[in-house]
C-alpha cells in the first residue's frame, strides 16, 4: 500500500508584515507545510514541486507563483551539484514554468529549490528542501534486462521492471518484493502486513537489517496504512539507515504511486525482517 515518507521543510523568519502576505506553499497533493520568504518584502511567492519518473527518463517540474509582470529566477541545489536557470517573466497567471530531465544526481538527498521573484527593486523568495524518490538508475533499480519479460507468466510495471512467474499484483509493493525474492512465494500471500505471521517458522526472521532481507511493515506501524508495506534491503549503513528498493510507497510527497523507488529509512522503522534468499540466515554475530 502506498504511504508517505518523510520531506523536509525549512523555515525563515520574516517580518510580521511580509509574513502575513506569505502565500502558503503548495505541493500538489503533498500536505507539506508552508515556507516562508527570505526577504520582509511585501508581494508573496509561491512554490510548486514534482517529480516523475517514466521509461527510465527521470523529469523535475518546478512552477513559482507571484504577481504578474514580475521576473523569477531557479536554483537547484543536490548535494554539491548546482543548477542556476535563467529569469523569466510570469505569465497573466502569475506563474513561471521550469521543466528539464534529471540524469546523475541522487535523489536520496534534500534537493533545494529556491525561487527569487523581483519587481523592479523589490524582491522575495520562497525555497523548500524535498527528497524525489526517483528509482536508481545504476543499482537494484534498473529496469530488468532479463529475458523474463519475454516468458509466458511475466509481469512488467510502466518503468520496465519485470519479474517471471510473480503471482501479486502488478505495481504492489508485495510485488515488486515477491520478485525480488522469489523464495517467498508459496510462502507468504495476501497483503504485505501479514508476512511476518505467514513467514514465522519457515523463514528466518529478526529485528536487525541485512542485505537481500525483506523489510517489513504491520498495518498502521512506522506511519504505514492498514495493508501494511514490504521492501527489499538494497544497503545497510552505519548511522542506523537502511536503503530499500520498493514499490508502491511514496517516500516523498512528489513521488508517483504504483512506482518502483529506492529510498532510505530508520532501520528501526519495519516491524521486521525476513531473511533467507541472498540474506541467509540472517545477521552474523
Amino acid at each position: 500500500m502506498a504511504d508517505r515518507g518523510h520531506v523536509r521543510v525549512r523555515n525563515t523568519r520574516l517580518s510580521g508584515l511580509a509574513a502575513a502576505l506569505a502565500l502558503v506553499l503548495s505541493l500538489t497533493a503533498s500536505g507539506i507545510a508552508a515556507t516562508q520568504a527570505d526577504a520582509g518584502v511585501p508581494f508573496p511567492v509561491a512554490l510548486s514541486v514534482t517529480g516523475s519518473s517514466r521509461a527510465g527518463v527521470d523529469e523535475v517540474t518546478v512552477v513559482a507563483k507571484s504577481v504578474s509582470d514580475s521576473r523569477c529566477a531557479l536554483q537547484v541545489a543536490a548535494g554539491k551539484a548546482l543548477r542556476s536557470f535563467p529569469s523569466a517573466s510570469t505569465n497573466r497567471a502569475g506563474s513561471v514554468t521550469w521543466r528539464w530531465r534529471s540524469a546523475g544526481v541522487p535523489s536520496d538527498i534534500p534537493w533545494t529549490f529556491t525561487a527569487t521573484c523581483r519587481i523592479g527593486a523589490a524582491w522575495s523568495r520562497r525555497w523548500v528542501d524535498a527528497e524525489l524518490g526517483f528509482p536508481s538508475r545504476g543499482g537494484a533499480l534498473a529496469p530488468s534486462t532479463s529475458a523474463s519479460a519475454t516468458l509466458p507468466g511475466a509481469s512488467c510495471d510502466g518503468q520496465g521492471v519485470c519479474f517471471a512467474d510473480d503471482p501479486f499484483p502488478v505495481g504492489q509493493c508485495t510485488w515488486y518484493a515477491a520478485g525480488r525474492r522469489p523464495d517467498v512465494v508459496g510462502i507468504v500471500h495476501g497483503n504485505a502486513g501479514t508476512w511476518l505471521e505467514a513467514a514465522n517458522g519457515r523463514l528466518p526472521e529478526g529485528w536487525f537489517p541485512v542485505v537481500g532481507a525483506l523489510a517489513v511493515w504491520r498495518p498502521h506501524h512506522g506511519g504505514v496504512g492498514e495493508l501494511g508495506h514490504v521492501a527489499y534491503v538494497a544497503a545497510v549503513s552505519e548511522e542506523g539507515r537502511v536503503l530499500v528498493d520498493d514499490s508502491n510507497w511514496a517516500p516523498t510527497a512528489t513521488s508517483p504511486g504504483l512506482q518502483v523507488h529506492e529510498h532510505w529509512v530508520s532501520a528501526a522503522s519495519p516491524s521486521g525482517y525476513i531473511y533467507g534468499g541472498p540474506a541467509g540466515t540472517g545477521p552474523h554475530a
